[in-house]
């Protein structure tokens, strides 16, 4: 399961009951490549590389290889520059951030991505196959989490596979986190649902660690994932980090991805001009 969110975007709001049980109108969507900016490459890292003439193949093979953004040389480009293109597609493993620090002007290619509004905060952090991730350290209970979330255009991160938790306790550990609010709850005592909506008894997955999850869901109703890849029951009253995952959307606004490299270079202007004075 990759980018989860794209599935459920139609039922963010969707109140959920005890008898709810597993999704059967929500049906996966595949994600969409923006076109984030013209005659500019990204050097980020590539998942696969190919030779088409069309932008479709090439989206296409994005899609099969998970990857969150692609570079493409259409052919009207070819004759425009004196370079040869090795490659026509480039399938990247991760999107650009805010700031676009791996983008460089590249006439022969056109740069896509499925985070196109808003771009990735520029303290995003990248899970392969997977998405863009954003930790909130500030510790809070889970509805200011939520907020928050929600504020970045991102959701509390899905966790109900082997590979997400595995891949975002990984990331905690990476920063230092002991441990963090995910996507999943009990509402009323209820079995704990997960972001999707769905009941946990539509996977059989589970990272549980000794003791969890308490009998008293009213009381031990939300999830923290831990760095050490379990998943512990907690109050949602509690204060905790929140670890959010970004939601893929468009369409993209010309220039954002450098809005915050362009503001740095005016306040260095500024900065300058106020020293020579």
């Amino acid at each position: 399961m990759w980018l989860f969110l794209l599935a459920v975007l139609s039922t963010t709001h969707t109140i959920v009951t005890a008898e709810s049980k597993c999704s059967v109108d929500t049906q996966a969507r595949s994600p969409k490549y923006h076109l984030i900016e013209k005659c500019y490459r990204s050097k980020l890292g590539m998942v696969s590389k190919a030779n088409y003439t069309s932008l479709t193949s090439c989206q296409r093979l994005g899609i099969e290889k998970k990857g969150l953004a692609i570079n493409f040389s259409p052919r009207e480009a070819w004759g425009e520059s004196n370079e040869t293109v090795d490659y026509t597609c480039e399938v990247l493993k991760c999107a650009e951030s805010d700031g676009g620090l791996s983008m460089v002007n590249d006439s022969r290619y056109d740069y896509y991505s499925i985070y196109a509004k808003p771009v990735p905060h520029v303290n995003s952090s990248c899970v392969p196959a997977l998405g863009m991730f954003f930790i909130i350290t500030k510790k809070q209970n889970y509805t200011l989490g939520l907020r928050e979330c929600k504020n970045l255009s991102s959701l509390p991160a899905d966790v109900t596979s082997e590979q997400r938790t595995d891949a975002l306790a990984q990331l905690l550990l990476g920063n230092s986190i002991e441990m963090a609010f995910v996507g999943m709850r009990s509402k009323n005592g209820s079995a704990f649902i997960s972001i999707t909506g769905d009941a946990l008894d539509c996977t059989t997955y589970r990272a549980w660690a000794p003791g969890s999850p308490r009998r008293a869901r009213k009381k031990f109703d939300c999830v923290l994932l831990t760095r050490t890849r379990m998943w512990v029951s907690m109050p949602c009253k509690k204060n905790y980090p929140m670890l959010c995952e970004l939601v893929p959307g468009g369409p993209y606004k010309r220039g954002s991805l450098f809005a915050s490299r362009k503001k740095a270079n005016e306040t260095m202007t500024e900065n300058k001009n106020d020293d020579e004075k």
